[in-house]
């Protein structure tokens, strides 16, 4: 997820690189400019078509036609890790001339994201930036490095994706997920502030919304563990969750309540044939209540658990 959060960042950089080059340069070559700044902090080739539009008033922004991030080299998919119809950035301009980087708003028009997972392992939203090399004090060129980069302070007041496609491919387990229509509203009024997102999609024709709010982003986009709270409904279920949590690595603490009362439609989002429980058992309803624990290798535990079944004889 981190290139995520530098790829944000990055784009406000590229705004301002665009807006002030149109003015003085033709779009096309300036986009080749962004396109190579972008390629050299992420090590991804970064496509943009179409007329690049730049505003200046009421707020410094820009709007470009179709985009496209090259998947990594070692996918043989020809789809790449993300394209999207346009993309558009706006900027506080009184912001950036003190030296900070508040980001109005951003949005992109039909996304399409395909996340992989190779056999080996490896992912290709994992972006490795290009080897910097250094020189000694005796002028001496060393070897070339990747030093690694923290996450880049910035602010998000309303960020937008209208129409996306998510596609998630496991090439170890063969698993192939599809959210379609996703629509997603996110924000990060402080960086080192809560943060907050909603969104809803359809994963294999069950509806899904999602309702997330977290603390201390800065903290978060590390991958470290943060306040989170989570509601999730996938076609008659619904799943809360009240804690904390991480994803590098993966792991989480908290309060979890479920209503599951249609466990085939909550098998068949994640791809899985799930058969209804029998009579008496939880065919009708099925709460689930407890101290939940996700630990760093994976494993699931649920404490002081709390199950009630809907009883028919």
């Amino acid at each position: 997820m981190r290139w995520v959060w530098r790829a944000l960042a990055g784009l406000a950089v590229l705004v301002l690189i665009l807006v002030v080059g149109v003015m003085m340069i033709p779009a096309d070559r300036i986009a080749r400019l962004a396109a190579d700044q972008f390629e050299k902090a992420t090590g991804r080739a970064l496509q943009i078509e179409g007329e690049v539009s730049p505003r200046f008033w009421p707020v410094l922004g820009i709007k470009t036609g179709p985009v496209t991030i090259a998947n990594a080299a070692w996918s043989d998919s020809t789809v790449p890790l993300f394209a999207a119809d346009s993309v558009t950035i706006e900027l506080s301009a009184s912001a950036l001339l003190g030296g900070d980087v508040k980001i109005l708003g951003i949005a992109w028009q039909r996304p399409r994201l395909q996340l992989e997972r190779s056999k080996s392992g490896e992912a290709n939203w994992e972006f490795q930036p290009e080897p910097v090399a250094i020189t000694d004090g005796a002028g001496d060129t060393a070897p070339a490095i990747t030093a690694p980069a923290g996450p880049t302070a910035f602010t998000l007041e309303r960020g937008l994706i209208s129409g996306a496609t998510l596609r998630y491919i496991d090439h170890g387990t063969g698993q192939d997920l599809v959210l379609d229509g996703v629509d997603a509203e996110f924000s990060i009024p402080d960086f080192t502030g809560p943060f907050t997102l909603t969104a809803r999609a359809v994963a294999s024709g069950q509806p899904l919304s999602i309702s997330a709010e977290g603390g201390v982003f800065s903290a978060f986009a590390d991958g470290r563990v943060v306040p989170l709270t989570l509601d999730l409904t996938i076609g008659q279920n619904r799943i809360g969750f009240v804690g904390r949590g991480g994803w590098a690595p993966r792991a989480a603490e908290g309060a979890l309540t479920a209503s599951l009362s249609d466990i085939p439609a909550l098998g068949a989002a994640f791809g899985t044939a799930v058969s209804a429980p029998p009579a008496g058992f939880g065919a009708d309803r099925l709460s689930v209540t407890g101290q939940v624990v996700l630990d760093e290798k994976g494993a699931l535990y649920l404490d002081r658990r709390a199950i009630l079944a809907a009883i028919l004889i």
